[in-house]
């Protein structure tokens, strides 16, 4: 009987020297992808006429998002993935459809914009500062924006963005996805850096919405906000 209580006094002992060790270790962050927000399918158009909900030309023009997710793709490469109710294999309306994520990398702000064609404003967009000369956006293009400076004018005030890359995304049909892979250099991320979700033009993180040059506001689209931040592993 001592030797029993001996050797469960030991063991004891060995948990509560063992205990503040385990609880002193940081946990790594996953290397993802993770759900960083959803949003109710059906509820394209809302935001601009209540008897829109659960219409389908929401999926006719690939704009009803339901999850948005973040993830690494080796150690170059960061996935920001749009999930769709569902998604035509022409993108919706190629021309037409335009999907933009606001957020921001350290505190720093960040927009990708894109379409799966965008030649009404991909060719020259003089509010992106790489117009002239003309030039050829490419299937599927998406631009990131970042170093943002507003500027006042009478009537309104303006937010010019400086192109820091152009990507092509991969629209997925079958899987209701777009997938638009980033470079980590031109995201400017190092391992532990933060990316959160931020407030876009649309009072929302991630917008998909009908537009042709410009898109307004008061157009029926959808809206997701993100809740969770993705932090690059270490």
């Amino acid at each position: 009987m001592k030797k029993l209580a001996v050797l469960a006094l030991v063991g004891l002992l060995a948990g509560m020297l063992s205990a503040p060790a385990e609880a002193g270790k940081k946990k790594k962050a996953p290397k993802g992808p993770i759900t960083v927000g959803t949003d109710p399918a059906g509820d394209w158009g809302t935001n601009a006429d209540p008897t829109l909900a659960g219409t389908p030309l929401g999926d006719t023009l690939g704009q009803d998002m339901i999850g948005a997710t973040i993830g690494m793709d080796g150690k170059d490469t960061i996935n920001f993935v749009i999930e769709l109710n569902a998604l035509p294999p022409t993108g919706g309306m190629p021309e037409f459809t335009r999907y933009t994520w606001d957020f921001t990398v350290d505190g720093e702000q960040r927009e990708l914009d894109g379409k799966f064609t965008n030649y009404s404003r991909g060719t020259c967009d003089p509010t992106s500062g790489q117009c002239p000369p003309p030039r050829d956006p490419g299937l599927q293009p998406f631009l990131l924006r970042g170093e943002c400076t507003e500027t006042a004018t009478p009537a309104t005030t303006l937010v010019l963005c400086e192109e820091l890359a152009k990507i092509q995304a991969v629209f997925d049909s079958t899987a209701g996805t777009i997938t638009i892979p980033v470079p980590t250099e031109a995201l400017g991320v190092k391992p532990g850096s933060k990316i959160t979700g931020a407030m876009g033009t649309f009072d929302s993180t991630i917008s998909a919405a009908p537009s042709a040059f410009l898109t307004y506001g008061s157009f029926p689209m959808d809206g997701l906000m993100t809740t969770k931040t993705f932090v690059v592993p270490k």
